[in-house]
C-alpha cells in the first residue's frame, strides 16, 4: 500500500498502486465505495510523461471520481471530477501518475501543487 501526502498531510493512506496493464485499465471499475475511498494510483508504463496514455474512462464506474494526473516531478498538472459512464477524459497536459479517489478528497490540492508518495 501506498500513501498519498500533500503539504506533509497524508491524504489516502492506504492507496492501491497499479502498474500492471490490466490493472491500470481497470483502474476502479467495478469498485464499491470502500475500495474507492482507499483510493488507487495508476502508473503509467513509460519511462516519460504522457497525455493520450492517461486517458480516463468511467465505463462501469458507479459513482463519482475525484481525479488527479501528476507528471514525473509530482506536479499536478490536472484535476478533474468525472461522473460515471463518462466514456473518455484525457488530462490537458502529460503525467505519469493518475490518482482516482472520491470526491472531495482531494479538495486542498491544486494544480500546480506538489504531492509525494510514500
Amino acid at each position: 500500500m501506498v500513501k498519498l501526502e500533500h503539504n506533509n498531510k497524508v491524504v489516502l493512506n492506504s492507496m492501491i498502486w497499479a502498474k500492471g496493464s490490466f490493472r491500470i485499465a481497470r483502474g476502479l471499475m467495478f469498485s464499491g465505495k470502500e475500495k474507492i475511498n482507499r483510493g488507487i494510483c495508476l502508473v503509467m508504463p513509460t519511462k516519460k510523461d504522457v497525455r493520450f496514455g492517461a486517458s480516463v474512462t468511467m465505463w462501469f464506474c458507479f459513482y463519482d471520481l475525484e481525479i488527479l494526473f501528476i507528471n514525473s516531478k509530482f506536479e499536478v498538472v490536472d484535476k478533474k471530477i468525472l461522473k460515471p459512464w463518462v466514456s473518455n477524459y484525457t488530462p490537458k497536459k502529460p503525467c505519469m501518475y493518475v490518482v482516482e479517489s472520491c470526491v472531495d478528497k482531494f479538495s486542498e490540492i491544486k494544480i500546480g501543487d506538489f504531492i509525494k508518495f510514500n
